[in-house]
C-alpha cells in the first residue's frame, strides 16, 4: 500500500472540503449583509421622500381571527329598551339589526367637536355605548361616526359594528343609526403577524404613499373579509385624515371602494 499517495488524496480531499465551506460561508455572509442593507434601506428610502412616521412603532406579534354575527333585537327586547336606556327616542328596527332613532330632544354639540363631550349622553342613552369608539366627524355628510371594538382594537370600517349620528343645520344631534355584532369569539389559533413597518413598507411599494406625507398613527385592528370572520388589520393614518389599511397576515392591501372590500395584490 502507498502511504505517499493515499496521504496525498487525504490532504487534497480536506483541501477541496475547506474550499467548500469557505465558498458557503462566504454564501451566507453576503446573503445576510444583503438582508441587513434591506432593512435598514427602507427607513432611508422613506427620508429621502421626505415621509415622516412615528418613531416608536409598536405591535402585537401574534393575533387571532374573530367570529362574530349581528345582534337581534326582539320586540320584547325593543320595549325593555324604549323602557330604559332608550328613552326620549322613537326607535325602529329594520330587518332585526338596525337601530334607527329619532331623538325627542336634539342635542347641540361643542365647537370644535370633542368627542368626549358625548360621554354622558351615549352612556346614557346609547346601547352598548362602552363597545364603542370614535372614528371621525365628515363635514361632506354631515355625520359622526363610531366604531365598535373588542380588546380595544376596532372594527374598521364595518357596516354591523357601527353607530352614525346625524346632524342637522343648527349643529344638533337629532338622529342616529346603530348596528351591533355579538357572539365575538376568537378562534383557538393565534397566528404572527407582520410589524408595523412592514405594513408601511407594503403601501410604499404599492405607490400609496405620496412624497413629504406625514403618518400620523398605525395600530392593529379588525377587517371582515369574509362573512363574519374579522381579519387582523393594521391602520396606517396619513396626515391626521386618510386611513389606509393593510392585512396583518398577508402585507396586501385592502382597498375600499363603495362599501366593498378587496384584497389589491
Amino acid at each position: 500500500m502507498d502511504w505517499s499517495k493515499i496521504k496525498t488524496i487525504f490532504i487534497l480531499a480536506f483541501l477541496v472540503l475547506n474550499l467548500y465551506l469557505m465558498y458557503e460561508f462566504f454564501n451566507l455572509r453576503n446573503a445576510r449583509q444583503y438582508e441587513l442593507k434591506t432593512e435598514t434601506s427602507f427607513p432611508k428610502q422613506l427620508q429621502e421622500d421626505g415621509i415622516t412616521y412615528p418613531k416608536q412603532l409598536k405591535g402585537e406579534i401574534k393575533a387571532p381571527y374573530l367570529t362574530a354575527k349581528p345582534k337581534t333585537i326582539t320586540v320584547d327586547e325593543l320595549k325593555t329598551l324604549q323602557a330604559n336606556i332608550l328613552k326620549g327616542q322613537t326607535i325602529t328596527i329594520v330587518d332585526e339589526h338596525v337601530i334607527q332613532a329619532v331623538l325627542d330632544q336634539p342635542i347641540k354639540i361643542s365647537t370644535p367637536f370633542k368627542s368626549s363631550s358625548l360621554n354622558e349622553f351615549m352612556l346614557n342613552h346609547i346601547l352598548n355605548s362602552d363597545q364603542y369608539r370614535f372614528w371621525e366627524k365628515s363635514k361632506d355628510s354631515n355625520t359622526i361616526t363610531y366604531y365598535q371594538h373588542y380588546h380595544d382594537k376596532v372594527f374598521f370600517k364595518n357596516s354591523n359594528a357601527e353607530l352614525i349620528f346625524y346632524l342637522n343645520e343648527d349643529n344638533e344631534i337629532f338622529s342616529y343609526r346603530q348596528t351591533i355584532l355579538e357572539n365575538i369569539k376568537e378562534l383557538p389559533v393565534d397566528e404572527r403577524i407582520i410589524d408595523p413597518m412592514s405594513a408601511i413598507e407594503s403601501l410604499y411599494k404599492n405607490n400609496a404613499l405620496k412624497p413629504k406625507i406625514k403618518i400620523t398613527d398605525v395600530e392593529t385592528g379588525y377587517f371582515t373579509l369574509k362573512s363574519q370572520v374579522l381579519t387582523p388589520a393594521w391602520r396606517v393614518e396619513i396626515n391626521d385624515k386618510q386611513n389606509l389599511f393593510v392585512n396583518a397576515f398577508d402585507g396586501k392591501i385592502i382597498e375600499l371602494n363603495k362599501d366593498e372590500k378587496k384584497i389589491v395584490e
